[in-house]
C-alpha cells in the first residue's frame, strides 16, 4: 500500500509543476476583460470596428511617458518626478471626469429633444381639451435651452489650453494694464 501512496504524492507534484507553464496564460486571460470593444455601430465594409477602453490608453499613456522621462539619481529629482507623476494621474482623472460630463449632458440633451419632438409637440398639435399640455410640460424648453448653453460652455472650456497656460494668459492680460 506504502508504495501507491507514494507514487501518487510524486504524481500531484509533477502535476503542480506542469500548469506552472499556465499562470501567465491566465493572467492574460483574466487581466482584463475590457481591453478592446468590438464597434459595430460603424457604417462601412466592416464587420466591426475596434478600439481601446479609455483605461487601457490612459494606462498606455502613462507607462510611455515613464519611459520618456529621464532617469536621474538624485533623490529630490525622484519625489519631483514622483509629484509630477502624481500630478499627471490627477490630470489625467480630471479630463476622463470632465469628459464623462460632457457626454452625460450631450446624452441628456438628445432625450430632451426626443421628448419635446416625440411627445410634446404631437401632444399640442392634437389639442386635447382635457390635457393642459403647457402645464405638465410648462418649463421643458428652457430646461432644454439651459442644458444646450451647459454643454456649449463646458465644450468650450475643455477646448481652451492647458489650464497652466490659461494663467500665463490671464497674468499677460495683467501685465498689460500695470
Amino acid at each position: 500500500m506504502e508504495p501507491k501512496e507514494a507514487t501518487g504524492k510524486e504524481n500531484m507534484g509533477t502535476k503542480k509543476k506542469n500548469l506552472t507553464f499556465l499562470r501567465p496564460r491566465l493572467y492574460m486571460l483574466e487581466r482584463r476583460k475590457t481591453d478592446t470593444v468590438v464597434d459595430s455601430s460603424v457604417s462601412g465594409d466592416h464587420s466591426g470596428t475596434l478600439r481601446r477602453s479609455q483605461s487601457d490608453r490612459t494606462e498606455y499613456n502613462q507607462k510611455l511617458q515613464e519611459k520618456m522621462t529621464p532617469q536621474a539619481g538624485g533623490s529630490a529629482t525622484e519625489t519631483l518626478t514622483q509629484e509630477e507623476h502624481q500630478m499627471q494621474r490627477m490630470m489625467a482623472k480630471r479630463s476622463k471626469i470632465i469628459k464623462e460630463l460632457i457626454q452625460t449632458e450631450k446624452d441628456y440633451l438628445n432625450d430632451l429633444e426626443l421628448c419635446i419632438r416625440e411627445v410634446v409637440q404631437p401632444l399640442r398639435n392634437k389639442q386635447i381639451d382635457r390635457l393642459d399640455v403647457d402645464s405638465l410640460f410648462s418649463n421643458i424648453e428652457s430646461v432644454h435651452q439651459i442644458s444646450a448653453k451647459l454643454l456649449s460652455l463646458l465644450e468650450e472650456a475643455t477646448t481652451d489650453v492647458e489650464p497652466a497656460m490659461q494663467v500665463i494668459e490671464n497674468y499677460g492680460k495683467y501685465e498689460e494694464n500695470g
